[in-house]
């Protein structure tokens, strides 16, 4: 049973859940659409203990695996939302972002943002992979 003083965490856990979803598959549409993938997914996994969130990305070209890894993690400590966006392959990392608000002032368009600069560094990786073949 989820108590009272959780239930807003919890409802916003649900949220992102979604969120991160359609950000995932927004992303494989994008990467398919511009690149030839052989294999390419995304999931949500969830921590409702740890109250904890995160967007895992897997993508294969040619053969070679660039990305399995976990690119968007979200936790929630004492009404306060932390979200870190982190791309790592063979050809680097790159910090996407760090974002840290109340609870009570997290607005959702900060996934429009993830967005755009996710999918720039994504391509910016798999360009990489390309050229060294």
């Amino acid at each position: 049973m989820v108590i009272s003083s959780n239930k807003k965490v919890i409802e916003l856990i649900s949220h992102l859940s979604t969120q991160l979803n359609q950000l995932g598959i927004l992303l494989q549409t994008n990467i398919a659409d511009e690149f030839t993938v052989h294999n390419m997914a995304s999931s949500v996994h969830i921590d409702i203990l740890k109250h904890r969130i995160y967007l895992r990305f897997k993508l294969s070209i040619n053969g070679i695996e660039l990305f399995d890894n976990d690119i968007i993690n979200i936790q929630i400590t004492e009404g306060i939302i932390h979200a870190t966006c982190t791309v790592y392959s063979n050809y680097g990392i790159d910090n996407v972002m760090k974002y840290q608000n109340d609870l009570d002032d997290f607005e959702l368009a900060i996934f429009d943002k993830i967005f755009i600069e996710l999918l720039s560094c994504i391509t910016s990786h798999i360009n990489l992979l390309i050229q060294s073949n």
